[in-house]
């Protein structure tokens, strides 16, 4: 073997004789060629002295693998040779008899021997348990006596029945103009109207008539009533078909039978039967003096009272717009969503807001701006000298617009009726059972006859 530092053969000394170096670093096993540590006398390969043996002479030899093999090796790891359970130090058994070297002594409280401890807690469960009994069955009557209660009188909370209360004492002083009749007009079921500071109202179920104030009410009639109109004579309403007339002293009579959309314009009544479209003439006495047909196959009408012209829609949903006579003035007129006449004008609804059109020059003009319209109505304040439009969003919320500013009336409301500055709504509760209110421009609003 040759010196790493100065090259001179050294045999198998470990340190040069030459430089002085010591021989120190990796190194070769002189049989099998693989690397050997130094001071390492035997090949960890093949088994054979290295040069760091010095007691006996490298002799070369033929590695037996099988010997050396990791399958020939019996290894025996400390985990399988140790009980760690057996050895293990037990660190509880000091305290395991600690409990004996209390001391008991006679006619002297021990609080903290361990019997006295479990019986104190044993004490505190049994008073906790008595208080909670005497607690719980106060509260169980008390939800027991709320629910006999509320299934007694079949109230329900679904619904804010209490309005605002700065509402409750106003008095009705405004009548349904033409305006509101015609909006009113569009809806199939109820009706309102207010005339000399009374309020009538058909609801599903009856026809009633408030006072001024909302405290006072009168059954008209039983059964459900639609589309109502009130004027010095009476009242008209439709139930099942009739069309019925009665004074205001209550003396009624039939005017007309199977008619629908019933239109009363002073002596004039028009009405859709079989799908044509009529007009019924009467006197004062309510005698019928003429009853001739305009149109036929038609689905729906609007009247126009102040040009006196009729815009209607046929069963092939078609619009056309004649005059009293059925004379064609305009055919082929487009479609509107929710429109009604107001003042000559026909209002109508789109997804953006409220427009109006003249349609005599069909000049068109946006009146609000508001998203996501279902329904609007429009009112007039005659004290404030103020217009007011009333929307229904597609989510039911209720919302006065006057000039630029919006009111919140209500979050929940169905249909609804317009009559002078009010506008008359319901809502449903849990039974599906209908409740009215009416509201104000303000937002304001209070229950009807609740």
């Amino acid at each position: 073997m040759k010196c790493k530092y100065c090259g001179v053969e050294i045999g198998n000394s470990l340190e040069c004789h030459l430089c002085g170096h010591k021989q120190i670093g990796k190194t070769t096993c002189p049989v099998c060629s693989k690397l050997i540590y130094p001071y390492q006398e035997y090949c960890s390969n093949c088994g054979s002295p290295t040069i760091y043996r010095k007691s006996e002479p490298i002799k070369k030899v033929t590695p037996d693998t099988s010997v050396h093999s990791e399958a020939s090796h019996n290894y025996h790891t400390v985990s399988e040779s140790y009980d760690y359970k057996k050895n293990a130090y037990d660190y509880k058994k000091p305290f395991k008899d600690l409990n004996k070297y209390v001391p008991i002594q006679k006619n002297k409280k021990t609080f903290n021997h361990p019997n006295v401890r479990k019986n104190k807690r044993i004490v505190k469960i049994i008073i906790g348990i008595i208080v909670a009994f005497n607690l719980i069955i106060p509260i169980a009557g008390a939800i027991i006596g709320i629910i006999g209660d509320s299934l007694e009188t079949s109230e329900t909370t679904s619904f804010d029945d209490s309005g605002n209360s700065s509402l409750t004492d106003f008095n009705i002083q405004q009548d349904t103009s033409r305006s509101d009749y015609n909006y009113n007009f569009q809806k199939n079921s109820g009706g309102v109207y207010i005339y000399q500071n009374h309020l009538y109202l058909a609801t599903g179920d009856q026809l009633l008539k408030y006072d001024s104030t909302l405290e006072n009410k009168e059954v008209l009639e039983e059964g459900s009533c639609d589309h109502l109109y009130v004027d010095d004579r009476g009242y008209f309403y439709l139930q099942y078909g009739d069309l019925i007339f009665a004074d205001h002293q209550n003396n009624k009579k039939t005017l007309l039978n199977d008619a629908y959309d019933c239109y009363v314009l002073d002596q004039s009544i028009f009405y859709i039967q079989n799908d044509n479209l009529y007009c019924l003439t009467i006197d004062d006495q309510m005698n019928k003096v003429d009853n001739k047909k305009i149109k036929e196959n038609v689905n729906h009408f609007s009247i126009d009272d102040q040009s006196q012209r009729i815009l209607y829609e046929n069963l092939n949903y078609k619009n056309q717009l004649i005059d009293f006579n059925g004379n064609v003035l305009k055919k082929d007129v487009d479609s509107y969503d929710d429109c009604y006449f107001s003042n000559g004008l026909l209002y109508y609804r789109t997804y953006q807001g409220i427009y109006y059109v003249d349609l005599d020059t069909q000049e068109e003009k946006g009146l609000k701006e508001v998203d996501n319209i279902y329904r609007f109505a429009l009112a007039r304040d005659e004290a404030n000298q103020q217009d007011i439009a009333y929307v229904e969003s597609f989510d039911d919320q209720l919302d006065a617009y006057v000039g630029d500013e919006q009111y919140a009336i209500y979050d929940d409301a169905r249909d609804y009726f317009v009559a002078g500055q009010y506008v008359v709504f319901y809502a449903y509760d849990d039974d599906y059972s209908q409740h009215y209110f009416i509201g104000n421009s303000e937002g304001m609003y209070t229950s009807i006859g609740e």
